[in-house]
C-alpha cells in the first residue's frame, strides 16, 4: 500500500505529453534546415551558372576575333587572349574564397583568378575527366583537400574545362547559422515548455492529491462527514462535488442508495454520449483541418465542405473568364537584385495584385514563376464576372503604379507586367490525387489567355481581351480592336482587344483615326490607311499599334497582299 502510495502521477503526464511538444520541434527544426539549404543552394548555383555562362561568352569573343583574323595558329596572340581570359575571370571573382580556373584534359591550369600562378601540377585530380556537356554543378569538389561548390562547364576550341567554384565552408555559412539559431531557438522553447507543463500538470493533481488525503482520512476514522473542496470548475471539480455527494448519500437510507445508484449510471450514459459527440466533433474538425491544407480560396472551402464523404476528386464543364499576368523581362531584373530583395519585391508585389483580385471576386488558381493565373467564374459563378475581370485587370495596373513608386522609393527597378485576359469553356474540378489534389481548370482557353497575355509585348500594350470577354463587357467598358490574329497552335482569325476606364478626348482621337485607318486597311485602301494611321501617329506618337500597322501598309504598297486575304496577322511565336 505504501508503494502504491508514492506513485506520483505528475511524471506520468510529464511524459506523456512531452513526446507532443519535442516530435513537432525536431520537425520544424529539420524542415527549416532543409528548406534554407535548399534555398541557398537553388540562388547560389544560379548565380555560378551566371557567372560561368558570361565567362564563356566572353571566352567566344576572344576566340571570335582570332579566327576572323586568321590568327588562332600564331602562338602570341593565342596567349594574348588567353591572358585576356585570366583578366577577366579575376574580375568576375567576389570573395577571397571563390576560385575560378581552367584546366586541361591532363589536369594542367590553363588559367586561375587566383593572386599567385599555380604550376601544372597542381589538381591532378582533374585529370582525364572527360568535359561536362552543357555545364554541371556539383558540391563534392575537393581541391589540395579542401571541399569546394562548384559549375563546371567546357569551352571546346581550347579544350578547356571551366570551374566556377566556391568554398563549401563559406558557401553553406548561412545554413549553419541557421541551424545554430534554430536549435538556440527549440531549446528555449521545449526548456519554457517543461516549466509551463510542470506547472500546469500540479494544478492539475492538486485536486487528485487533496481527494486521496480525504478518502485516506476515512478509512482510518470512518468519518463520511468528510468533504473535499471544490476548486476547478471541471472534470476534477465535478470528481470532488460527486465524492462529497457519495459521502453524504452513505449517511442515507438503503433507498437514497439505490436513488443514487440510479442516478450515477444516469451520468454514466451521458457521459458516454458526451464522449461520442466530442470524438464526433473533433473528426469533423480534422476534416476541415485536411481541407485547409489542401485549398486556400474560401469558396474553394466551401464547395468541399459540402462535399465531405463524397468522392473529391471529379470535374464539370463550365465557362469561366481567365486572367493571365507575366512580369517583362524579370531574367533581367533579377540579375541585378540581390536574393531578399527579389522575395522581398516578389512578396509585395503579388500581394498587392492578389489583393485586386479577391476584391473583384476572382480566386488566384497559382503562380506560375513569377506569372500569375487567375479565375472569374469558379468555383462559384456570377452574372458579372467578365466584368469583374476586365476592372480587376485594369485596376492591377493602377496597383502596378503604386508598386513602382515604392520601388523606386527603395532604389529598385520598377516592374512592367503583361495581362491576358479570354472567356471560353473549361473543365473545372479537384485536379490531382486523393493525397494531394488542386482545384484548377483545364483547356484551351487556358492556353489561350497566356497567348494574349505574351501580345502584349509585341502591341506596347499592357492589358489585352478576346472577343468573347468584349461582347460580354460592351457598353460597360471602352474596348479598341488592335488586330486580327492568329495565335500559335490556331488556325483561326480572331480579333483582339485593349481596354480603358475613362476615354479622354485625347485618346479618342487616337482611336477613331486608328479604327478609320483600319477599315482602309482591311478594305484594301492602304493609301487611305497609311494617312490616317499617319494621323495617329501624329496625335500619340508612341502608339505602338498604330506604328504596327503603318509598316504592314508600306509593305502592302510596295508588294499587295494576296487574293485570299483576310486581313489577318499570323503569330508563330507563343
Amino acid at each position: 500500500m505504501s508503494d502504491i502510495c508514492n506513485v506520483n502521477i505528475r511524471p506520468k503526464f510529464i511524459l506523456v505529453v512531452l513526446p507532443l511538444i519535442v516530435a513537432p520541434l525536431i520537425m520544424a527544426a529539420l524542415v527549416s534546415y532543409l528548406s534554407a539549404r535548399n534555398g541557398i543552394t537553388a540562388v547560389a548555383s544560379d548565380f555560378l551558372r551566371f557567372k560561368s555562362q558570361t565567362l564563356i561568352d566572353y571566352m567566344d569573343g576572344q576566340w571570335s576575333l582570332l579566327t576572323d583574323n586568321n590568327l588562332d595558329t600564331e602562338q602570341e596572340y593565342v596567349e594574348a587572349a588567353h591572358g585576356a581570359v585570366n583578366a577577366f575571370a579575376a574580375s568576375l571573382v567576389r570573395s577571397s574564397t571563390e576560385l575560378i580556373f581552367a584546366v586541361d584534359s591532363s589536369g594542367d591550369v590553363k588559367m586561375t583568378s587566383a593572386a599567385k600562378s599555380m604550376d601544372s601540377n597542381s589538381y591532378p585530380e582533374l585529370a582525364g575527366k572527360p568535359p561536362p556537356q552543357g555545364g554541371k554543378w556539383t558540391s563534392s569538389l575537393k581541391l589540395n583537400n579542401q571541399r569546394r561548390v562548384a559549375y563546371v562547364d567546357s569551352f571546346a576550341p581550347w579544350g578547356w574545362t571551366i570551374y566556377i567554384t566556391e568554398a563549401w565552408d563559406n558557401f553553406y555559412n548561412p545554413v549553419s547559422r541557421i541551424a545554430l539559431l534554430t536549435g538556440v531557438i527549440g531549446a528555449i522553447s521545449l526548456t519554457i515548455a517543461l516549466i509551463f507543463l510542470f506547472i500546469v500538470t500540479g494544478l492539475v493533481t492538486k485536486p487528485l492529491e487533496g481527494m486521496v488525503k480525504a478518502i485516506e482520512g476515512i478509512i482510518e476514522t470512518m468519518d463520511l462527514k468528510t468533504r473535499v473542496p471544490i476548486m476547478y470548475k471541471d472534470e476534477t471539480g465535478r470528481l470532488a462535488y460527486s465524492f462529497n455527494k457519495m459521502t453524504e448519500s452513505l449517511d442515507k437510507a438503503n433507498e437514497d442508495v439505490k436513488d443514487f445508484a440510479f442516478r450515477a449510471v444516469v451520468a454514466h450514459r451521458k457521459a458516454v454520449l458526451a464522449r461520442k459527440e466530442t470524438e464526433e466533433a473533433k473528426e469533423r474538425e480534422q476534416n476541415l483541418r485536411v481541407l485547409f491544407q489542401k485549398y486556400v480560396p474560401q469558396s474553394v472551402i466551401d464547395m468541399n465542405i459540402k462535399r465531405v464523404g463524397q468522392e473529391l476528386l471529379t470535374g464539370e464543364n463550365q465557362f469561366v473568364s481567365i486572367l493571365m499576368s507575366d512580369i517583362r523581362s524579370f531574367t533581367s531584373i533579377t540579375e541585378k537584385m540581390a536574393p531578399q530583395k527579389l522575395v522581398d519585391s516578389l512578396n509585395r508585389y503579388f500581394g498587392k495584385m492578389v489583393d485586386v483580385i479577391d476584391h473583384y471576386g476572382g480566386m488566384t488558381d497559382k503562380y506560375i514563376g513569377d506569372a500569375i493565373m487567375a479565375l472569374f467564374g469558379a468555383p462559384e459563378k456570377k452574372e458579372d464576372d467578365v466584368l469583374q475581370s476586365v476592372l480587376a485587370g485594369l485596376e492591377m495596373l493602377t496597383a502596378l503604379e503604386e508598386f513602382n513608386r515604392e520601388q523606386e522609393h527603395l532604389d529598385i527597378r520598377p516592374f512592367k507586367i503583361g495581362i491576358g485576359i479570354h472567356y471560353g469553356g473549361v473543365t473545372a474540378g479537384n485536379i490531382g490525387s486523393e493525397k494531394k489534389m488542386d482545384y484548377t481548370v483545364i483547356g484551351e482557353p487556358v492556353n489561350m489567355a497566356s497567348r494574349l497575355e505574351g501580345l502584349t509585348k509585341y502591341y506596347g500594350i499592357p492589358l489585352i481581351i478576346s472577343e468573347t470577354v468584349r461582347r460580354r463587357i460592351k457598353g460597360k467598358v471602352k474596348a479598341r480592336l488592335l488586330d486580327m490574329v492568329v495565335v500559335k497552335g490556331s488556325s483561326m482569325p480572331m480579333p483582339i482587344y485593349s481596354v480603358t476606364r475613362e476615354l479622354t478626348s485625347d485618346k479618342s482621337v487616337v482611336w477613331d483615326t486608328f479604327a478609320a485607318g483600319q477599315k482602309e486597311y482591311y478594305d484594301r485602301n492602304f493609301p487611305g490607311a497609311q494617312k490616317e494611321f499617319l494621323n495617329t501617329l501624329k496625335a500619340n506618337p508612341d502608339d505602338r499599334p498604330a506604328r504596327i500597322f503603318l509598316e504592314r501598309t508600306l509593305d502592302f504598297l510596295k508588294v499587295p497582299p494576296a487574293e485570299d486575304w483576310d486581313g489577318s496577322f499570323r503569330h508563330d511565336t507563343k
